[in-house]
């Protein structure tokens, strides 16, 4: 008779929960690993590295499943073609598959910034937060989308459940059906802009663009997004009856704790932005090494010692086995990128958008975002597009400068995770709402439609 077990809600055979348990260690010695690489500047970590990606791309296999794996196998195989018709030597194959680590090791430490928020006491704080200031139709749009910017800054997608519960727990009225988009386009105008975000990680490193110069103009489009979302849920939303909080006992707002979140929230990006613009350590280095310590300080301080290992011990055995599906993807997205880097097919893919856009910049812009975007409506996540055309495009033949090319990478990147149903925005967002993911993600078409129109315009931004 087989032997099977039930793990993290799923049925696996022996070799199955042995490998589903070690996929989390090998996540997190690539973090651990590239951190190591990164500061110490050993070669042979370098060797190490590559050798551990290998081994997790064939741990994680066969957990992806579906579309996902079609796609990540096809990045693989492009990668090796290229190589192959290249001639490329066997160490460069190896280091190919660690390029991406960078984003993985983002991926994987960011959310650890979260910790503090379970185990600190600070979600009644923030229910008391919601409860007294949504009670008009302007902050219905407002507090879940800052909500969602501010945490989604911080702490990627782990942000989206936390602040959908905080909001929509309970009993609610009808005011709050437009809740969730908010919650989501606050959450996507953080990915023009914050270094916690892969989106932004992945642009600079590839396109050897300071963090500092990049967020310019991120935070333009960031002002924007929201502006744009604001407008939009004023509109469709004139009729809606503003929520009165009756259905719910106020809480009472512990302005002190209020306070003690925002201090030590500030500190932490305070930090990264002072490094990025004072010293010249990549952004990317300094962020998760911040987010994997910085919690263990947080706590430290509160008096939560004791909760410090087993809260570790739990987002390690809990969270990491989920991120198969990422690993495989990121990992296969970088080895394609090297390989166009090596093969040389930048120069030819960068004239051949130059001819289809002619003489307008604009309509260039708009035609590298759109593809994103429809790359991500048939289930081609954005971050193997935006990967490829970092790799491949070069600005000058574009008529672009750097910055330029990065805000329509990052912009195509934003407004496609919240329009495809095949994105983890939208399907996590989907289970929280217990609706089909194409219709989450139809909600928010007008919308991208009016982001891709400004991402357009970025060649007017001098």
């Amino acid at each position: 008779m087989k032997t099977t077990f039930v793990y993290a809600k799923k049925e696996y055979s022996v070799p199955g929960i042995l490998l589903h348990k070690a996929l989390p260690v090998f996540c997190m010695s690539i973090a651990i690993i590239y951190l190591a690489k990164a500061y110490l500047a050993w070669s042979w970590l370098g060797v190490i590295l590559s050798i551990v990606c290998v081994l997790s791309v064939i741990i994680s296999l066969p957990f992806v499943k579906g579309n996902t794996r079609v796609v990540a196998l096809a990045l693989f195989a492009a990668g090796v073609i290229l190589f192959f018709s290249s001639e490329a030597e066997a160490g460069l194959w190896l280091s190919a598959v660690a390029k991406n680590a960078n984003l993985v090791t983002l991926l994987v430490l960011v959310p650890i910034f979260g910790l503090p928020l379970e185990h600190g006491g600070y979600y009644k704080v923030l229910d008391a937060l919601v409860d007294r200031f949504m009670n008009n139709n302007h902050r219905m749009f407002w507090v879940p989308a800052l909500l969602g910017h501010f945490f989604g800054a911080l702490m990627n997608m782990g942000a989206l459940p936390i602040v959908y519960q905080l909001i929509m727990h309970g009993n609610r009225s009808s005011a709050f059906r437009a809740v969730p988009a908010a919650i989501v386009r606050g959450f996507c105008s953080s990915i023009y802009w914050s270094p916690n975000m892969v989106s932004v990680a992945l642009v600079i490193s590839y396109l050897a663009l300071p963090w500092a110069i990049f967020a310019r103009g991120g935070l333009i489009f960031t002002l924007l997004s929201l502006v744009v979302g604001w407008v939009i849920h004023i509109v469709f939303n004139r009729k809606n009856t503003p929520y009165s909080g009756k259905d719910k006992p106020k809480s009472t707002l512990n302005a002190k704790k209020l306070l003690e979140l925002v201090i030590f929230c500030s500190l932490f990006l305070g930090v990264i932005v002072i490094i990025a613009v004072e010293t010249t350590v990549p952004v990317f280095n300094v962020v998760p090494l911040l987010a994997l310590v910085y919690p263990v300080l947080w706590l430290g301080l509160l008096g939560k010692g004791k909760v410090i290992y087993s809260a570790y011990r739990s987002y390690v055995t809990t969270a990491l086995p989920g991120y198969a599906s990422e690993i495989v993807m990121f990992l296969g997205a970088g080895f394609l990128a090297s390989a166009l880097l090596h093969s040389g097919s930048g120069e030819k893919i960068s004239l051949l958008f130059g001819q289809l856009a002619g003489l307008s910049p604009c309509l260039l812009c708009f035609l590298l975002a759109f593809s994103i975007v429809l790359m991500s409506l048939v289930g081609i996540m954005p971050m193997v597009t935006v990967t490829a055309y970092c790799a491949s495009l070069q600005p000058a033949l574009l008529g672009l400068s750097t910055e330029q090319l990065s805000l329509v990478l990052v912009g195509g990147w934003a407004t496609s995770v919240l329009a495809s149903p095949f994105t983890g925005i939208t399907l996590i967002m989907s289970g929280l709402m217990r609706k089909s993911s194409l219709s989450v993600a139809r909600s928010n078409w007008l919308y991208a439609a009016v982001m891709l129109a400004l991402i357009s315009a970025v060649p007017l931004l001098s």
